[in-house]
């Protein structure tokens, strides 16, 4: 059986951000609102959310659901699909794209400072710093 899953201890402040960081990861295409309706197996228990990444935009994934990103007072939590993040996107999908949010605020404070990022992989750790 499936159902959505929240992420309320991994949020992401900054809604543009978060937009610039599923574009990284390879979603273009969200849908912005307020509480819109999420489509998917689960029909029990309505969902919504605010950020929206329709299953049918992403035909490339085969996706059993939306993607949603809700907005709380911590930020946007993921209102993910268990059995998408099983069969579909990873079980360290979440992580992945925190990795990318954190590397767009560090691209965005490179900017504003006027300094270059520079990204270090050791072991499994990537660092990022921004270089004057």
């Amino acid at each position: 059986m499936s159902k959505y899953m929240t992420f309320e201890s991994q949020s992401f402040a900054n809604g543009d951000l978060l937009l610039e960081a599923l574009s990284e990861i390879g979603f273009t295409t969200v849908t912005q609102g307020k509480n819109l309706p999420l489509d998917g197996w689960d029909k029990r228990t309505a969902r919504t959310a605010d950020i929206i990444i329709r299953r049918k935009d992403v035909r490339s994934h085969h996706l059993l659901a939306d993607i949603g990103f809700q907005k709380t007072a911590a930020g946007y939590v993921a209102v993910i699909d268990d059995m998408d993040l099983d069969y579909r996107l990873g079980k360290d999908f979440v992580v992945r794209l925190q990795n990318q949010y954190h590397e767009a605020a560090a691209r965005k404070m490179a900017k504003k400072l006027g300094g270059t990022l520079v990204k270090q992989r050791i072991g499994k750790t990537i660092k990022i710093r921004v270089k004057f």
